[in-house]
C-alpha cells in the first residue's frame, strides 16, 4: 500500500446557511466600502496611467510617470512603455 493512499487533507466544517450568508455579507461589505481619492504626487501604478480622477479639493489629477498630476490636457507618459517600441 502506498503512502500516499493513507494520507487524507483536513476536513473543513460544514457552514450552516446563516454562517455563510454572515460570512458573505462581511466579505462583500469590506470589498464595496469606497476608498479614499488620490492626492496629487501620490505613486500611482502603470495600469493606471492615463486615467483621471477628481481629488478631494475637487480637481481633476491624471495618472502621469506613476504620479497622480494636476491634468492640464497633458498626454500621459508611461516611460516602460513608451521604452518597449
Amino acid at each position: 500500500m502506498c503512502l500516499r493512499s493513507r494520507i487524507r487533507p483536513p476536513s473543513l466544517p460544514r457552514l450552516g446557511a446563516a454562517a455563510l450568508a454572515a460570512s458573505a455579507a462581511a466579505v462583500l461589505s469590506a470589498g464595496t466600502a469606497a476608498a479614499a481619492p488620490p492626492e496629487v504626487g501620490q505613486p500611482c501604478s502603470g495600469a493606471e496611467i492615463g486615467r483621471k480622477v477628481t481629488d478631494s479639493k475637487g480637481r481633476v489629477i491624471m495618472c502621469n510617470n506613476y504620479r497622480w498630476q494636476l491634468y492640464t490636457g497633458q498626454a500621459p507618459v508611461h516611460p516602460w512603455a513608451d521604452n518597449q517600441r
